[in-house]
């Protein structure tokens, strides 16, 4: 129903409905990107029980570009093998490890704990989860005044107690909005606002409101979750794969209270019938035989249904979206579901901030479901995969589990993990409106192409005099955010004075100069800092407009960082011949506006972005969106390279 006049009615430029991680990551990037926004939820404290342990080295990085690493380092356990127990035989599998990041592990934390991390963060941000409050109903509203469309959700708080109710459905997939209980009195409030962000879980009411299929199915496997106190031979340190002679899989997770989460198939059981902890203990006993596992304590005991499921659409009309377990669900195979749902937050909010700030089109939000679908897809996939190989009952699974029993330890030295996959560094984004390709230019090599995550790398500041700064930083030092676009700068040696004199390169493309470099560096900053930078705007709710921020502080979103290759020149700390480079005119630029860097480790940097550092080479620029994924690419960093990069901007931004 619409507000009447005897309901409260507020408003807010952005509702978010959940103060899990995920909605609590979207609070504090909006937040940080001067967004006002309010964070409801309807438990009145952070949940004790923890579905998510991983943090895997994709989310980390967001969590370093953000500013948000510091306290998961000093409360997370950093983790890169299980431990893996087939018939008793013990092997180490490298299942966390890559190559490609900084963050080679993953960090092992209880989400509770990552959920409170979130919580204190953006309480320094000035604000709180703002607890009790119930998600009744939310849809879009065309104003009929002018015409203008705002989100009208109704929430309700009880004034006595909390909002949960003793007769309310556990099943995932369903919502009843039931009447009052007797005697329970409430308060409501209509919140009116630009955009809504669902982060309410897997029985979201918000997609049940609006009507968004969840689409799917539940897994014939009972399994069951279980929190206690055990002792046991094994060795619990780490994540532990445990398949015994019976053929069934237990995995076991240590908890940093001293107990330990174990999650083990239960088909055999009748899951409608009252779990107890005799009947876990003999299925973990029997998976565990003949090595000693005894069950001495119970925190938690349930049996768990998985779902695999993902919404028809990520939004509703544009003005409502769907994030984290509300937009997807899967096994707790690989640890992927939290970070896919902090990873939806980053993707989204920066994009939200753009369009409220009037920086950019609304429509660049339907890039959301573009980007993050395809990858939720992908990962529910790999995610069945896994699980179906651990705990499926079916023939071909149980006969391949039992090969494997035999063999395990034979060849798990050997098995090579894809770098990116569980460590989520390889997900990507195809072709949009956001990632585009040079019109002219041939597309480079996959790893190179626009949608990739940018790559990080080894660099020195270069100093005046053609020294180079004792201090070795990596490139995604430089990415710092959130909401900021960096425009990475390839001079390969054109900075060299030998290379200063050529025209163009051996491919044709036009060879800059440090005078022409410098002057295009300070002319499209300064032009796209005057256009797009953030400060006083407004947000529209009905008929009322209602002021966002009141500073007249502006906020830059533009950062250039040039990285130069001469490995003749520089095979030493010092440059052996100074006057061969052409680089104090950046040597006293602060960070972000235009500093030269030196690729490190035989131009490595250049080479994991495509750029061939090549004497009278003509270099290229990249351009790494708020998210650090990358969205243009030009060869060569002339004049018409930068009116190019230019020209990117213009299109996606107002």
């Amino acid at each position: 129903m619409t507000a009447t006049e005897h309901q409260k009615v507020s408003e807010v430029p952005v509702l978010i409905s959940g103060a899990g991680p995920v909605g609590t990551m979207a609070a504090i990037m909006l937040t940080r990107l001067g967004v006002p926004c309010r964070l409801i939820e309807r438990d009145m404290t952070v949940s004790p029980l923890s579905k998510a342990f991983s943090l895997h080295a994709r989310t980390l990085e967001i969590f370093d570009q953000t500013g948000l690493l510091d306290q998961f380092l000093v409360q997370g356990h950093p983790i890169s093998h299980f431990d893996v127990y087939f018939n008793n035989v013990h092997s180490v599998f490298p299942g966390l490890v890559n190559s490609i990041s900084h963050f080679n592990y993953a960090l092992f934390l209880e989400q509770r704990k990552t959920t409170a991390i979130l919580n204190d963060e953006l309480e320094k941000s000035g604000t709180k989860v703002d607890r009790g409050w119930e998600l009744m109903d939310t849809k879009v509203v065309v104003d009929g005044n002018d015409g203008k469309e705002y989100v009208e959700t109704t929430i309700r708080r009880a004034l006595d107690g909390t909002n949960k109710r003793v007769t309310e459905s556990t099943v995932l997939g369903t919502v009843e909005l039931e009447a009052d209980e007797a005697g329970k009195k409430y308060e409501t409030e209509v919140v009116r606002s630009q955009y809504l962000i669902a982060a309410d879980g897997g029985k979201s009411a918000v997609r049940h409101k609006v009507g968004i299929p969840f689409v799917g199915q539940t897994l014939e496997n009972t399994v069951i979750l279980y929190e206690g106190l055990v002792e046991t031979d094994f060795k619990l340190s780490d994540i532990t794969v445990i398949n015994g002679s019976n053929n069934k899989t237990m995995n076991v997770f240590p908890l940093s209270n001293g107990q330990v989460r174990v999650m083990i198939d239960a088909s055999e059981l009748d899951s409608t019938q009252e779990l107890t902890l005799e009947a876990f203990t003999k299925l973990a006993q029997a998976a565990a035989y003949p090595t000693r596992f005894e069950v001495k304590t119970q925190t938690w005991l349930t049996y768990y249904k998985i779902n695999e499921r993902q919404a028809a659409s990520y939004s509703h009309k544009n003005r409502i979206f769907l994030a984290g377990d509300a937009a997807h669900v899967h096994s707790p195979a690989g640890g992927q579901g939290m970070n896919l749902g902090l990873q939806d937050a980053h993707n989204l909010t920066w994009k939200m901030a753009l369009a409220i700030h009037g920086l950019a089109d609304p429509k660049i939000l339907e890039t959301y479901e573009q980007e993050r679908g395809p990858v939720a897809k992908a990962v529910i996939k790999m995610s069945s995969n896994m699980f179906a190989m651990g705990f499926s009952n079916k023939l071909a699974y149980r006969a391949i589990r039992k090969t494997v029993t035999a063999f395990i330890s034979l060849f798990v030295g050997f098995i090579a993990v894809p770098a990116g996959t569980v460590s989520m560094l390889a997900n990507r984004y195809e072709t949009n409106s956001l990632n585009q390709t040079h019109k002219a230019q041939p597309v480079p090599k996959e790893p190179f192409q626009v949608g990739q995550r940018a790559h990080d790398g080894p660099l020195r500041r270069v100093l005046s005099g053609g020294k180079k700064s004792e201090t070795e930083i990596r490139l995604h030092q430089l990415l710092y955010g959130p909401g900021n676009f960096h425009i990475l700068v390839f001079t390969s040696d054109l900075l060299s004075v030998t290379s200063a004199s050529k025209g163009k390169d051996a491919n044709g493309t036009p060879i800059t100069n440090e005078r022409e470099l410098k002057e295009n560096v300070q002319k499209y900053l300064s032009q796209w800092r005057s256009k797009w930078s953030y400060g006083v705007t407004k947000h529209l709710a009905g008929s009322n407009d209602a002021t966002l921020s009141t500073s007249t502080k502006t906020k830059s979103i533009f950062h250039v960082h040039l990285i130069a290759a001469l490995p003749e020149r520089l095979s030493a700390t010092d440059f052996e011949d100074p006057s061969m480079i052409r680089a104090d005119a950046f040597a006293n630029k602060a960070i972000g506006e235009g500093a030269l860097y030196q690729d490190e480790k035989a131009a490595l940097v250049h080479e994991r972005y495509g750029v061939t550092p090549v004497k009278a080479g003509a270099g290229a620029i990249v351009v790494v969106r708020p998210d650090t994924h990358l969205g243009y690419r030009v060869l060569g960093a002339g004049p018409a390279a930068w009116q190019d990069v230019d020209q990117y901007f213009h299109s996606i931004l107002s």
